[in-house]
Parts: structure tokens; C-alpha cells; sequence
């Protein structure tokens, strides 16, 4: 097949759900040019967008009708619910229509989950589920916790979206580092080399009005929380240098707190996946989606946060360290999910096995 992505490059979103299909594509015979602003282009089997960074994608929708071009619509987030404390929640609104337009225009809409699935059919019938694979190439893992080190690492990784989520977690995290000496790692959110510098130079582009908005608020609140607590920061690196950052981390235990609202409802467990790749257990917030994949979470209150870290930290992880990554590489693989995507090129789909039958070791809460 001769397969066309029209999408930007530079994003998370982009990686997953673009460039990892793409080279595995390739791999398997097919052709696939990647659009970003190029105008000159051969004519495709298949068209594939994704979210929503285009304006004249209307017009090429249309060409693609005319000439009998299967049109695939990509979509890893509910774009309508992103909260107003998200960092991107007015640039998302603007693109709100085109969005919607590109749901309902698809000959088939694919997207992570059986929960996002089943919120889309409200724009388009035809959804299918291809779940967020790993490429195993990027991945230098760790078999097991490494149990020589004088301190457990305990951290979380992850985009300047996560302000509110992470809050979930710290007040535990500060009582738990007082009983249970480890080093807190942040990794991500910025570009600045500290957290500090990046309220200094927030100040000085927004001035104080910035912390008067829903976005502001939250990051106030954010590092109010994370006073007192001792950790280690890490900037974020280019799309390309993630996983080796991830495994250099040296994380024992990845944290994944969530809040439970209607976007963070229709979100994927990336951050289990990196996790398990790169030698750290999960622990996540007991919310769709970590509730259904995820073994070990911890309901969204301090007391159950406090208790689910303290039993990890004293707890022998090697056993899970291999379960969880295992479990990935069987189920969230590219190598062996390649496949879903090509059948959805091909027009012969049936999408994925449903997400709550693919973690055999769930934990009881």
C-alpha cells in the first residue's frame, strides 16, 4: 500500500500513534510518506490524520472522496473534554470544529481504547481500537529492580499537563519520604533546567495574572504541594532521546497519578508501558484507564497513595519488574500490532481483543 500521513512531528501524540506504525509499515513492504507541510505529494491508497493541526485537511478530505481514497482519522484523546487547566485548552477549542469534521468524515476512525471507542461512535460508527504499542528497538531495559543502590528511586515522567494529576500524590509522598528515605524524581514538564526557573520565567512573560487562571491556579497549587518533599529534576529531552532518559532514570517504582475527570477518562497507560520497559513496577491511580491494564494502584486520596508506596517500597519487586514488562511486550508491541494497523489500511478490520482481557495479574483493592 502506498499509506499518507497528514500530521504534525513534533509531538508525543505524532511518536505513538505516526512514527512508530509508520517505520513498522515500511518494515512490512508498504510505502509511507510522512506530510507535515509538504504540497507535493503522490496520491495515497490510504489517507490518514490525526487530531487536528490543519485547516486545509477540509479541503483534502474532499479530494480524497473524489478520487476514492480511504481516509483514516487517528485520534488518541477526547479533544472536546480537555479541561481548562490543561495547558493546551485554548488552542484545542479553536480546532474543535475541524475535529469533529474529521470524526465524521472517516471511513474509519482508530483510536487507543474501548472507552475513547465507544465516546466517538457518537461522531462515527466505524471505530477501532488499535492500542499504543512500544517499539522494542528504542528500549534498553533492565531485567529486574536494582537492589544495590543505598536508596530506591521512586519517580514520574511525563508533559506540562500533569500539574493537577501529580498534586494527587505528593502530600504521600512527602510523609512516606519522612518514614521511607528514596529519592523523588521528576523527569519532563519543562524545558528549563528547574522548576524554579520555570515559575521565574512564566512570571516574566505572563506576570502575576497568569496565576489567576485555571492553568495558573493549578500550578501554584502544584508547587505548594511539592514543598518540603527532596527531589531530583530532569528537563525534558528531544522526542527521540525519551526511552534511553527513561532507563537512565534507574526508577525502582514509576508513579502514574490521574485524577478521575471525563478527558483523563479516555486516555491510554503510556506511562506503564515506558515504565515496564525500562525496569520500574507502576503504580497508578485506581481510574480508567490504569484501572484496566495496570496490577498495583492506589485510590486518589493520601491514606491509600501512602499505603500502596510503602508496600512497594519494602516490597521484593523483581517478580512484578518482569510480569508487567512481559505483559507489554506481549500485548503492547508493536512488532505484533503492526497487523491491526495494516488491516485498518486495508479496510478488513476487527480492532483489538478488549482491553479488560489482557492483564491476567490485577490486583484486588
Amino acid at each position: 500500500m502506498n499509506i499518507c500521513l497528514l500530521t504534525e512531528t513534533q509531538s508525543g501524540c505524532y511518536k505513538w500513534r505516526g512514527a512508530i506504525p509508520a517505520k513498522y509499515l515500511s518494515r512490512r513492504g508498504h510505502r509511507v510518506q510522512i506530510l507535515s507541510n509538504q504540497s507535493h505529494y503522490d496520491a495515497p491508497d490510504v489517507l490518514v490524520l490525526y487530531r487536528a493541526h490543519y485547516p486545509q485537511a477540509v479541503k483534502v478530505v474532499e479530494w480524497c472522496k473524489k478520487n476514492n481514497i480511504r481516509i483514516v482519522f487517528d485520534t488518541d484523546d477526547a479533544l472536546d473534554l480537555v479541561p481548562p487547566e490543561n495547558l493546551n485548552y485554548k488552542a484545542v477549542q479553536a480546532r474543535l470544529p475541524l475535529y469533529e469534521f474529521l470524526l465524521r468524515s472517516a471511513d474509519v476512525v482508530t483510536t487507543t481504547t474501548e472507552t475513547l471507542a465507544s465516546y466517538l461512535q457518537r461522531w462515527n460508527p466505524n471505530v477501532t481500537v488499535i492500542p499504543n504499542s512500544i517499539d522494542p528497538d528504542e528500549w534498553v531495559c533492565k531485567p529486574m529492580p536494582d537492589r544495590t543502590r543505598a536508596e530506591v528511586r521512586v519517580g514520574w515522567t511525563g508533559s506540562p499537563t500533569h500539574f493537577a494529576d501529580l498534586a494527587v500524590v505528593l502530600d504521600a509522598v512527602r510523609e512516606v519520604q519522612k518514614k521511607h528515605p528514596f529519592t523523588f524524581v521528576l523527569q519532563g514538564i519543562c524545558q528549563e533546567s528547574s522548576l524554579d526557573e520555570l515559575i521565574a520565567v512564566l512570571h516574566a512573560r505572563w506576570g502575576q495574572a497568569l496565576f489567576e487562571t485555571p492553568l495558573g491556579r493549578t500550578i501554584k497549587h502544584f508547587m505548594e504541594k511539592l514543598s518540603g518533599i527532596r527531589y531530583e529534576f530532569h528537563p525534558n529531552v528531544p522526542l527521540n532521546q525519551h526511552p534511553q532518559k527513561v532507563c537512565d532514570l534507574k526508577l525502582d517504582i514509576g508513579i502514574a497519578p490521574l485524577l478521575d475527570d471525563p478527558f483523563n477518562r479516555h486516555k491510554s497507560c503510556i506511562k506503564y508501558y515506558e515504565y515496564a520497559m525500562s525496569g520500574a513496577v507502576t503504580l497508578a491511580s485506581n481510574v480508567v484507564p490504569y484501572s484496566t491494564e495496570v496490577p498495583t494502584t492506589a485510590k486518589n486520596n493520601r491514606d491509600s497513595w501512602k499505603r500502596k508506596l510503602e508496600e512497594l517500597l519494602q516490597a521484593d519487586r523483581t517478580k512484578r519488574c518482569r510480569e508487567q514488562r512481559d505483559w507489554v511486550l506481549t500485548h503492547r508491541n508493536i512488532e505484533k500490532n503492526v497487523t491491526l494497523w495494516e488491516q485498518v489500511f486495508e479496510g478488513n478490520h476487527a480492532g483489538a481483543p478488549p482491553m479488560g482481557l489482557l492483564s491476567p495479574f490485577m490486583e484486588a483493592h
